[in-house]
């Protein structure tokens, strides 16, 4: 299972380049799952997700988000299975997430675009709230699932934030803890994996303008798989790396998106049961003496 996620930019800067850019990269690296942010509306009833993806194969649940700082213009997933249902995810300063039940022809599981709020680095304590009303809407939501729920989106928070490492399982915030999987981190390719840089053109000036740093790299974008701890061990993280990169001169959006390759039961030891499997699985490999 290929997953990508991107913040789309919505149709800033020099859409006309982006758009072909978007379009041919979209359709090289063929993901099975998108989560895209900043998606803008229309034409019409459409949106720019369909716009780009429905000629792919592609079924979209899309919603629209007006307002400044509440994961406007709009969120959406994109997925070459079968939508079964969507929920969309109210977080408490604005942020949201659009979650779509995925029939991928075995277990179905939920995969969720997400855009926690606040966006600016001084406003952790916001982004702090979000994620720990995300982690309890998904558990509800996923609970009792046989796979679990995947994540995906603009956090607009590096690794070592306390949003990020409450959702890894690093600390805990407001006496709630969890422990996704941050797949980049378990299966990088040895990158630091920057998405949002000045080594991207459309991202350059507003680092030097707004953050006063020519030079500036941040982590800010996921793909994370709901703890093997509260649902069972079946999602294995085989690669995970930076994507949609463009050049110098061009690139698709101005943050690079994030690309994984996900497989199912691929670990044939413990049946996929995790913690309840580990006499059995200690057994099987250290047989106790006759």
């Amino acid at each position: 299972m290929r997953v990508l996620t991107l913040n789309i930019w919505a149709r800033s800067g020099p859409y006309a380049v982006r758009e072909g850019l978007l379009r041919r990269l979209l359709g090289d690296l063929a993901p099975d799952l998108i989560a895209l942010q900043e998606v803008d509306a229309g034409p019409g009833e459409s949106n720019q997700a369909e716009e780009l993806l429905e000629p792919l194969g592609y079924q979209v649940a899309y919603e629209r988000r007006e307002g400044e700082n509440r994961a406007d213009p709009g969120i959406a997933v994109a997925s070459r299975h079968p939508i079964r249902a969507r929920r969309l995810i109210e977080l408490p300063h604005g942020g949201a997430a659009v979650a779509a039940r995925i029939d991928s022809g075995g277990d179905p599981f939920w995969f969720c675009s997400a855009v926690p709020m606040p966006i600016w680095p001084h406003q952790e304590g916001g982004r702090e709230d979000e994620v720990v009303a995300l982690d309890a809407a998904l558990t509800e939501l996923a609970d009792g699932d046989a796979l679990p729920p995947i994540l995906a989106g603009d956090f607009d928070a590096t690794p070592d934030a306390a949003s990020v490492r409450f959702l890894t399982g690093l600390q805990s915030l407001q006496g709630r803890s969890t422990a996704w999987t941050d797949a980049f981190a378990v299966a990088g390719n040895g990158t630091p994996g920057w998405t949002w840089t000045s080594k991207n053109p459309y991202a350059a000036p507003f680092a030097a303008a707004v953050f006063a740093q020519p030079i500036h790299h941040r982590r800010i974008d996921y793909v994370f798989i709901g703890s093997p701890f509260r649902w069972r061990p079946r999602v294995v993280v085989r690669s995970c790396r930076v994507a949609l990169t463009g050049t110098p001169e061009a690139a698709p959006s101005d943050h690079y998106g994030v690309l994984a390759d996900l497989e199912f039961d691929g670990v044939p030891l413990g049946g996929g049961r995790g913690l309840a499997a580990w006499h059995e699985t200690a057994a099987a490999l250290w047989p106790p003496a006759p």
